[in-house]
């Protein structure tokens, strides 16, 4: 099993943090993990404000403990979730469950129930998100990449843990997540990925205008926002998100 300890501790202003959660979540006997877009983002050695930590348990009990422990006092819980938040400057600590979810096919407000890492890290959108990290002082650093993840960050790829139809079926904001993403990091969507976006296009109609429009803002920040808005007509997504610029393609400029 891979360690990333060296990673989660070199000139991090969030180590404090993760050894303080880790050591709870021992103290407690509860396994503790930082995990997702954290963990990915430490790997390509871009700069992380937001700390996303999941713990085998009841997450929004850890949160409230965690957040005693860093002398904070605001905690913001989303108990249908099993998750909360807690503020820090410059960024958020998100606390979450262990989880699997069950969506219904008009919402994408999934039913959860408690898990363990292998089962969350299912769950996730893409593999380059589906790791994590023990915090846990015994293991701390240890490696849970069950995708291949490192493999896929390696390549420069955005592929889905499981059959891509269901996972965009499951929550269609990640088609527009795998769009983003791209563009973001640079990275290459794999073709059966662009081919099932393509497929389940009018799933985007359950998501909200604001979501969307989160993800549209996302697009636009990136470095070469153009690769995004190619890829969102290459997909048809465009006339869904952007119908003024999907008609443009083909109209004289004067």
């Amino acid at each position: 099993m891979a360690n990333i300890e060296h990673l989660l501790t070199k000139k991090n202003t969030h180590t404090d943090i993760l050894r303080i959660a880790g050591k709870l979540g021992s103290k407690k006997n509860i396994p503790t993990f930082v995990v997702g877009g954290y963990v990915r983002d430490q790997l390509l050695n871009r700069d992380s404000y937001d700390i996303d930590i999941m713990v085998e348990g009841d997450g929004i009990s850890f949160a409230k403990l965690l957040a005693k422990e860093l002398n904070i006092k605001t905690v913001v819980e989303y108990n249908k979730f099993g998750t909360a938040l807690i503020p820090l400057e410059g960024g958020n600590i998100e606390v979450a469950s262990a989880r699997v979810e069950k969506y219904e096919s008009n919402s994408r407000k999934p039913e959860v129930k408690f898990s363990n890492i292998e089962q969350d890290m299912s769950r996730r959108d893409f593999t380059i998100n589906a790791m994590g990290a023990c915090i846990n002082p015994e293991k701390f650093g240890n490696l849970y990449d069950p995708f291949g993840g490192i493999k896929d960050l390696h390549k420069g790829l955005l592929i889905t843990p499981l059959d891509p139809d269901e996972t965009f079926i499951d929550d269609p904001l990640r088609m527009l997540r795998a769009i983003r993403f791209a563009a973001q990091l640079n990275f290459h969507i794999a073709s059966n990925i662009i081919d099932s976006i393509s497929r389940n296009v009018e799933r985007i109609k359950i998501i909200s205008w604001e979501r969307i429009t989160e993800e549209i803002i996302k697009m636009l920040s990136t470095n070469k926002p153009s690769i995004a808005f190619y890829l969102l007509k290459e997909t048809n997504l465009l006339k869904y998100v952007f119908p003024e610029l999907n008609i443009m393609p083909g109209v004289d400029v004067i």
